[in-house]
């Protein structure tokens, strides 16, 4: 069962680290070329999906990053966990209090400098988070794909 958790655990923060990428990189810096009469009706279109695509994920990988660490006995990797499970609610947290009210703001109007606020704090409250996760759970699965050596 263990390691069936871990590779769910590793398949979806490496699958959300893709999804947050985009968003962040590419779907934002999209919304300045939309037309301001189009625009409410593909941000509330957009939002729709991201309930299965992006939501359902996050909050499975969240509560699996917590207990990971519950459940790992191995100190180094339980601290990386740990970690990790901490990053990634501080992620979760900035997510919730500072873009999805935004986001609230854009699904009624288009603004301009709305969007630039969501690439910059995204950019500065977001991405090194989001790095720092990737990094986590790199190291994570180098050790755990790792051989066992003899001691």
């Amino acid at each position: 069962m263990y390691k069936y958790l871990l590779s769910a655990y590793f398949f979806l923060n490496f699958y959300l680290a893709g999804v947050f990428v985009l968003e962040i990189e590419v779907n934002y810096r999209t919304w300045l070329l939309i037309g301001a009469d189009e625009f409410p009706l593909y941000h509330q279109s957009l939002t729709k999906l991201l309930v299965p695509v992006l939501l359902v994920p996050m909050v499975i990988a969240v509560m699996l990053s917590w207990y990971m660490w519950f459940k790992t006995a191995l100190s180094k990797e339980r601290t990386l966990f740990l970690i990790h499970a901490l990053l990634f609610t501080a992620f979760t947290i900035a997510t919730l209090t500072m873009m999805v009210p935004l986001h609230n703001q854009l699904s009624q109007a288009f603004d301009v400098e709305i969007i630039r606020q969501l690439i910059f704090r995204s950019a500065i409250f977001r991405l090194p988070l989001q790095v720092a996760m990737v990094i986590i759970s790199f190291v994570l699965l180098l050790r755990f794909l790792k051989p066992l050596r003899p001691e």
